[in-house]
């Protein structure tokens, strides 16, 4: 069934698509030609893939633009297949599915059960939590990198890399955040190589929207990993060491 097909596409890229905003419908819902009161007729095999392919290079197209509205650079797709819904850092895997697009640290992932998140945030059934994660431009966020830079000054720190970080839920296949004041949820970036350095601290400074601004610190003991807890919503996130 096309219809069967494109629902299948369609829910593997949703979250990707929603990279850009908050609650941003991009997706349109898809009729089954099949269904009752439709009088059109059943279709071959050659054009049901010609149609399904069509609709995959869009959702990537439409993927691909998003991101590069927000990001540093690196995170595109080529294929529905690449867009990836999880994440690993240090052979962790994130417990959250969603989109991880940030290439800019090696490997992004949520420590926190899906369990307790949901239980923290008082998620209704049907509802499940959802992340996204991806680069963060300098240039197109002067205020945030500006926040986060002086802050960094302010503890003498050098800043690494930029991340985005949007930590929501699922509910209907629409996502919307979590609200920032609530119950802690892990976080683990891995250090990029060319930041790593010996006998430094790490943490991780993020910024909200409105300006305020938190250092967090590493709560583990991997040289090549910063773990720190947050909350959900969306924040701008930098890794810094001093």
């Amino acid at each position: 069934m096309k219809a069967k097909f494109i629902q299948r596409v369609l829910t593997a890229a949703l979250t990707a698509s929603l990279v850009a905003a908050p609650c941003l419908g991009v997706f349109a819902s898809e009729s089954d030609p099949k269904a009752p009161g439709s009088d059109q007729k059943e279709t071959g095999s050659a054009e049901e893939s010609m149609s399904a392919a069509t609709v995959e290079e869009e959702v990537v197209q439409i993927v691909n633009q998003i991101v590069a509205a927000n990001n540093s650079g690196g995170g595109s797709v080529s294929s529905v297949a690449q867009i990836p819904v999880t994440s690993s850092v240090a052979g962790v895997k994130s417990t959250v599915k969603g989109v991880y697009l940030a290439t800019s640290v090696n490997g992004t992932a949520i420590t926190t059960s899906v369990a307790n998140i949901a239980s923290g945030y008082g998620l209704k059934a049907g509802e499940t939590p959802s992340a996204r994660i991806y680069n963060m431009s300098v240039k197109k966020s002067p205020l945030a990198a500006a926040a986060i830079d002086n802050a960094a000054a302010a503890m003498g720190a050098t800043v690494g890399p930029y991340v985005n970080v949007e930590l929501g839920k699922l509910s209907g296949g629409k996502f919307s955040l979590l609200p920032s004041e609530g119950a802690p949820i892990t976080l683990k970036f891995g250090i990029p190589r060319a930041f790593a350095q010996s006998g430094k601290t790490f943490a991780v400074i993020c910024v909200r929207p409105g300006g305020a601004v938190s250092v967090l610190q590493d709560t583990d003991d991997n040289p090549d990993t910063v773990t720190f807890d947050t909350t959900g919503g969306q924040g701008a996130y930098a890794i810094v060491k001093y």
